[in-house]
């Protein structure tokens, strides 16, 4: 996303202005009621990041943006703003209230899914020779999942190291035939970067399971699976970018059809040739 509704004039946003504006395309409904005190609070800044954030963006303050923003939201039905109040009144604290909010964490990612992107996403893991993942900490979790789930295709991954010099071994084997899968969310590792970086230089293709909206022009060419995970000072759950995954692997099977079947056809005759050696 590089069109900015609020955004009347160009100019060259900094990291912690990225993160507003997306926190400003994910919660505007939130937004337009925030003192300019709770906004920085909520966002994990400072008001004078804010109201700077406020005149690069074309306004003469802090109040004038949201009126934008409150003006946008009176001419324009978006779905988001449905969610607004689940999100705020889900009591988290109980096991009852943690598994509805992550229940409307995975709806609010549905409805900023673009249908497009998915397709692009499928299409561009059927064309792969190899299937590079890269995620740190956490994230770590999901790219072991759709590892899994691609393997069971036939399809040829390879889990990247989350750090070190051991990266550069894997980046020399880089062709433009090849997809790289990154998981960022709210930051990109450095590592992530720097794959980036090299990206560019090879031209193959990439998908970002990302937890922000809004992206640099730089990386139009790159494939953006958004997954809400809460606001930014949240403990973030992995459910929705679970579920985001297992619907891409569903849309995967069947864009690959019959040949998905025999892949998984012939995984169940070879536990079955082996479930003596091997109990299932």
């Amino acid at each position: 996303m590089s069109d900015i509704y609020f955004v009347k004039q160009k100019t060259d946003f900094t990291r912690t202005e990225h993160r507003i504006i997306n926190y400003i395309i994910e919660n505007p409904d939130s937004f337009i009621l925030m003192s300019i005190g709770d906004a920085a609070k909520c966002i994990g800044t400072s008001e004078p990041t804010i109201s700077r954030f406020a005149r690069h963006c074309g306004y003469a303050d802090f109040k004038e943006l949201k009126n934008a923003i409150l003006l946008h939201r009176s001419e324009q039905n978006s779905p988001s703003g449905k969610l607004s109040a689940t999100l705020v009144n889900q009591d988290s604290g109980t096991a009852e209230g943690f598994l509805r909010y992550q229940q409307a964490c995975i709806e609010k990612t549905l409805s900023f899914l673009d249908q497009e992107l998915l397709s692009r996403a499928v299409s561009a893991i059927c064309s792969a020779e190899t299937v590079y993942l890269y995620a740190k900490g956490a994230s770590v979790s999901m790219a072991e999942l759709l590892k899994f789930r691609l393997t069971r295709f036939g399809i040829r991954v390879i889990l990247l190291p989350p750090g070190s010099s051991e990266l550069f071994e894997y980046m020399n084997l880089f062709t433009e035939k090849d997809l790289l899968i990154l998981f960022g969310f709210q930051k990109t590792p450095r590592e992530a970067d720097v794959l980036l970086s090299y990206r560019e230089k090879i031209h193959f293709p990439c998908i970002f399971f990302t937890s922000r909206l809004y992206h640099d022009r730089a990386q139009e060419d790159i494939i953006p699976l958004y997954v809400y995970r809460g606001e930014p000072t949240e403990y973030h759950s992995m459910a929705a970018p679970a579920a985001l995954i297992d619907a891409l692997v569903v849309r995967l099977a069947a864009e690959l059809g019959d040949d998905s079947k025999y892949r998984l056809d012939r995984l169940y005759q070879l536990k079955e040739a082996y479930k003596t050696e091997i109990p299932r």
